[in-house]
């Protein structure tokens, strides 16, 4: 009973990683500055290690892991790129969606720690937890400007 809950909300995580990992990936071509296209290709790449460590614990547990995000974060990222089409700051549009997307992905992440996890996987949840709650403050800090991009801009773990 436990395990096949537990395998349900890893496999909801996994989306929300998958989800992320895309919209990062699908952000980094679209037209924005070099620092931030950067920023996004390692936010993508980060995104996946989280998906892929997530999908090694339902393996673990014998369940069959969640492979792709959802349709609904799919429709996002297409509209991201026809918003984006038209004139204005395509960046803006850019963090904007992506602050959006990393909350709901942090969010997921409170709601599967608010449940019961066993041990050794809640410490993997945590963990990760910790990582996207400090990426979305930082992505929070980019609407500030350019400026706090060059500078401060925050490191991959």
């Amino acid at each position: 009973m436990y395990t096949q809950d537990t395998i349900r909300i890893l496999n909801g995580l996994i989306r929300a990683c998958r989800d992320s990992e895309a919209f990062c990936r699908v952000s980094s071509r679209r037209r924005v500055g070099r620092e931030l296209r950067a920023l996004l290709r390692s936010r993508s790449e980060e995104w996946a290690r989280l998906g892929d460590e997530l999908q090694a614990l339902v393996l673990l547990l014998n369940g069959e892991p969640a492979l792709s995000g959802t349709f609904a974060a799919s429709m996002r990222r297409g509209w991201l790129v026809v918003r984006s089409a038209f004139p204005g700051s395509a960046e803006a549009a850019v963090i904007e969606d992506w602050e959006r997307t990393q909350n709901a992905a942090w969010q997921r992440y409170a709601e599967a720690m608010s449940g019961y996890l066993p041990e050794r996987i809640r410490r993997t949840v945590s963990l990760q937890s910790d990582r996207i709650a400090d990426r979305c403050d930082q992505v929070g800090s980019l609407r500030l400007g350019p400026t706090r991009l060059a500078r401060g801009a925050p490191r991959a773990v």
